[in-house]
């Protein structure tokens, strides 16, 4: 009995044996032998008699009750692993959510975490930011394996639609099954599904970065301007007229200059003010996030110091830009009228202003506040309190299902033939081993006399002649003539699951790079180099004046703080749909290859289950084999921070000369960085290429390709009498199991492989 069981090598024990041709691959030459035709009968002889094998093998008759193996495996408690870390995700978006709140607080829908220096708020921005991302991907999968269970078919939805001439999708996240799967089943994956939108639109803006940035009035003056002497504004105005930096509509905004300009004045004579040379006044003004205040520019030209009256020679208001105008614009000009945007090289000795080219000889500037910080780390409890919402109904959710699915299969003692029957069509087939077993129990005989019929032959197909109406399949129950077929992993999914997929892909990418296309245009427009030493520099994930996404969106709060929330989270969603058709790609490519090895002699194994008995295996904890699942999960992970490094919501917040808050001109916006867009890029691309070199591997040419089609399984499924009862719980091979003639069959069975007879190629099987 031990030898039955035994895994052995195929051999040939019939005399008429003939070389294959040389055509044939040198795999097929061991798998596939030639025979003359023959008028025997062969028969295979099933072992699958559980209570004689439970002598040799008491773990057979093991459930969860005798062995731990199989109470961690069930498909139940996989659930409970993923309510798990959900709940944790919650309880941890609770907690910071709570001492966020009462620890800073909020005005008008923002909060301040943290205030000072810029490198601290950055690499504060960028670990939270990873910290967020690690969440909300756990969340990602932990509800896409629960919506994949919820869009499982039962046995009696698969038998309905094979009643139909249609198939469901088996061991994969499936849209197609929605049709087919009962409403409440249909109503908790919807609910998953719609709570992830939102979720992805906000996470990663619960916090952000802000930048303080000054309003401020420059006057250009003579000497005799601190002697209290007259000025004029429309002489002012006269004089910068015609330069970009001085006279434009984005700076000046509409106030009371005379005013200003008198308090300036008042100020200066009393001796309020700071005296700064010609290269510390520029190096303060060239700063964009620098705590500037008003400031007066005396100049050397003594042809304009006489008569001391009009002593106003130019003046210019500055507000905070969402736009790719810099405010140091007027610094920049040095007297030339022409756009300028890049920083000359420092110190700087000599400098000119406006048209009229006067030279600075000195300033004097208004005391700048000390508790004015350049950056600040701020959040939105909104945002926050909606995330904690949504992680609530996807627990919730994800509960309701665990014990709804705990009460279906709770034990029944005593059932009637019928109600076993009803729980044989209520059974979930939720992996491929899930399935084979099923069909192994009950075969479906709409798939009958099909054992060689791939996945095409159940597919709706249109023709030449009618190409906008869709034929039905109409498969054949004739004999197949069986020839060894490589096949390339990439061809068991769909041509539809291959465009959708590479679409959302060459859609995000064609998005970065659109971004980084506008990065570098605004930069080289700005006579910055674009070097990736140069974009570095500018910093990874870093708000810059000069990476600002100017797109018309509104700006004030909180209409602005909304739809840059919306635009600068758009990418994570995409991205969380990739994830989706990716992961279903993957499971697709490995639920053909675990089926097309299932023919070996030395893959003979027991069926992999959601819900193992005796010595079934379980299935894969994260839906794929660790070797792809984790690095997907990573790969997923790293992704969703690259995107919310490479555009992000950016908060500026404008501070008056007085160091006061000035909502007036603060405004959000969305930034982006340069440096992280193109790694983003880069990884991107090699996903894509990832994912179509792992679809060109090749699949042993032996069974059928079957994908996840449920009809094409069950064809493969028709068992001998002696496998139906018992056969399935113990270690199976596909192989011929009777042969009559010319015509063979072909299925899964628990008989030994010296029973067992070996495909032949040229040889016709039903």
């Amino acid at each position: 009995m031990a030898e039955s069981l035994a895994t052995h090598d195929i051999t040939n024990n019939t005399p008429n044996d003939e070389t294959v041709e040389s055509n044939v691959p040198p795999l097929v030459e061991e798998q596939a032998i030639e025979r003359k035709p023959s008028a025997q009968t062969i028969e295979a002889e099933p072992l699958a008699e559980r209570e004689t094998l439970s002598w040799w093998f008491p773990q057979i008759n093991d459930d969860e009750q005798k062995s731990w193996r199989i109470w961690l495996s069930r498909r139940s408690r996989a659930l409970v692993l993923q309510i798990a870390i959900v709940v944790v995700i919650l309880l941890v978006n609770i907690i910071l959510t709570l001492v966020a709140v009462s620890t800073y607080g909020s005005q008008n829908g923002v909060g301040l975490i943290y205030s000072g220096d810029c490198d601290t708020v950055t690499r504060l921005d960028r670990w939270i930011h990873l910290l967020i991302n690690l969440l909300s991907t756990g969340l990602l999968s932990a509800s896409n394996y629960c919506m994949q269970l919820q869009a499982a078919p039962t046995r009696g939805d698969v038998d309905s639609a094979h009643e139909q001439n249609t198939w469901l999708d088996i061991g994969v996240p499936s849209l197609r099954n929605l049709r087919y799967i009962g409403g409440w089943r249909k109503f908790t994956w919807v609910l998953l599904a719609f709570s992830s939108v939102p979720l992805h639109l906000l996470y990663n803006s619960a916090v952000f970065q802000s930048l303080a940035s000054n309003d401020y009035t420059i006057a250009v003056v003579k000497d005799s301007f601190l002697n209290g002497s007259s000025f004029n504004l429309t002489t002012a105005e006269r004089n910068r007229e015609g330069d970009y930096g001085w006279d434009d509509g984005r700076v000046n905004p509409q106030q009371n200059y005379m005013n200003i300009v008198k308090q300036m004045q008042q100020a200066a004579m009393s001796g309020a003010y700071e005296l700064l040379n010609t290269s510390a006044c520029f190096d303060l003004y060239d700063d964009y996030w620098a705590p500037q205040s008003n400031g007066l520019v005396f100049v050397k030209n003594e042809s304009v110091q006489v008569p001391e009256s009009g002593s106003l020679l130019m003046y210019v208001s500055v507000v905070p830009r969402y736009d790719d105008w810099a405010k140091n614009m007027w610094a920049l000009g040095n007297g030339t009228g022409s756009f300028v945007a890049n920083s000359p090289s420092t110190p700087v000795t000599t400098w000119y202003l406006g048209p009229p080219h006067y030279e600075v000889s000195h300033c004097l500037v208004q005391p700048r506040s000390g508790s004015v910080s350049r950056c600040r780390f701020e959040y939105s409890p909104q945002i926050m309190f909606t995330i904690c919402i949504l992680n609530l109904i996807k627990a919730s959710v994800m509960v309701c299902v665990w014990v709804m699915r705990r009460w279906q299969n709770r034990d029944r003692p005593g059932q009637t033939v019928e109600e076993r029957q009803q729980a044989m069509k209520d059974q979930i087939l939720y992996t491929l081993g899930d399935a084979i077993a099923s069909f192994m129990r009950r075969p479906d005989p709409t798939t009958e006399n099909m054992c060689l019929a791939p996945k095409e032959d159940f597919l709706q197909h249109r023709t030449w002649a009618n190409r906008l109406r869709k034929q039905n399949p109409m498969p054949s129950q004739e004999a197949r003539t069986w020839t060894y077929k490589e096949r390339r992993w990439m061809s068991s999914a769909s041509l539809k699951r291959w465009l959708i997929l590479l679409f959302i892909c060459a859609l995000i990418l064609a998005i970065t790079s659109g971004l980084l296309g506008i990065a570098v245009h605004s930069l080289r427009h700005r006579s910055i180099d674009v070097t990736m030493a140069s974009l570095w520099k500018l910093g990874f994930g870093a708000l810059t004046p000069f990476t600002y996404l100017v797109l018309g969106l509104p700006r004030t709060d909180p209409a602005g703080l909304i739809s840059n929330v919306l635009l600068a989270n758009l990418p994570q969603l995409l991205i969380s749909i990739i994830y989706v058709f990716y992961n279903a790609m993957l499971s697709t490519f490995m639920v053909q290859r675990e089926f097309s090895l299932m023919h070996k002699p030395g893959k003979r194994k027991p069926l992999r289950v959601s819900e193992p008995t005796g010595i079934q295996r379980s299935s894969y904890f994260i839906s794929l084999p660790l070797r792809y699942g984790i690095p997907l999960y990573a790969s997923s992970g790293m992704m969703h921070w690259l995107i919310s490094q490479s555009l992000f919501l950016a908060r500026i917040t404008a501070i008056d000369p007085d160091g006061r808050y000035d909502s007036t001109y603060s405004f959000s916006t969305c930034g982006y960085s340069p440096i992280a867009i193109f790694i983003t890029i880069l990884v991107g691309v090699t996903l894509v290429v990832g994912i179509v070199a792992i679809g060109a591997r090749k699949y042993d040419g032996t069974m059928s390709m079957v994908s996840t089609n449920s009809r094409a399984i069950s064809a493969a499924c028709h068992v001998l009498e002696g496998d139906r009862e018992h056969g399935y719980i113990l270690p199976i091979q596909w192989g011929v199991v009777h042969a009559k003639g010319d015509v063979g069959h072909c299925a899964f069975t628990t008989a030994p492989d010296s029973k067992l007879q070996k495909l032949q190629q040229g040889m016709k099987y039903k």
